[in-house]
């Protein structure tokens, strides 16, 4: 009677406990984590989310960043393009599930669903795409040392 009762507490117990995530859920969680702080014009965290030299590749010219301080002169190019067009409150709306997660535990690829909104002159626009980023560990951490955006050309919402 004790032995049953013993089983039937570990297997309430296993069945109960919350599951650990994974490497590539840890992963997808820094990615959306960094996406919500870039939302919310939190610049240095962008930057802390890259390993220096990260490359990226983006719909805007020079369309591709790489070396040193690459993220910065990305986004210093944004907002650039930006102003030259006449948008404000740009925005990366993502999906919370994965199209792709994958990890080995120490490098990762991860690809979202996206909508990235803004207002150009004063009209609300939306383009649906994705966002793929590979990861590497630093430590206890995730950086981002590749990120690519994808998608369609942006339309009045």
């Amino acid at each position: 009677m004790t032995r049953t009762l013993l089983l039937a507490a570990v297997s309430i117990i296993a069945w109960t406990a919350p599951a650990q995530a994974g490497p590539a859920e840890d992963a997808t969680a820094a990615v959306t984590t960094w996406l919500d702080k870039f939302n919310a014009g939190d610049a240095e965290a962008f930057y802390a989310a890259h390993v220096d030299g990260a490359l990226i590749v983006d719909e805007f010219a020079p369309f591709v960043w790489g070396g040193p301080q690459s993220a910065q002169h990305w986004l210093a190019d944004y907002m650039k393009d930006a102003g030259a067009r006449g948008i404000s409150g740009g925005r990366v709306d993502y999906e919370k599930t994965p199209i792709q997660a994958n990890s080995d535990g120490n490098s990762a690829y991860v690809v979202l669903p996206t909508t990235y909104r803004f207002s150009q002159e004063g009209t609300r626009m939306a383009g649906k795409g994705s966002m793929t980023f590979v990861l590497i560990r630093s430590g206890r951490d995730w950086k981002i040392a590749s990120w690519t955006y994808s998608g369609a050309t942006p339309a009045a919402e």
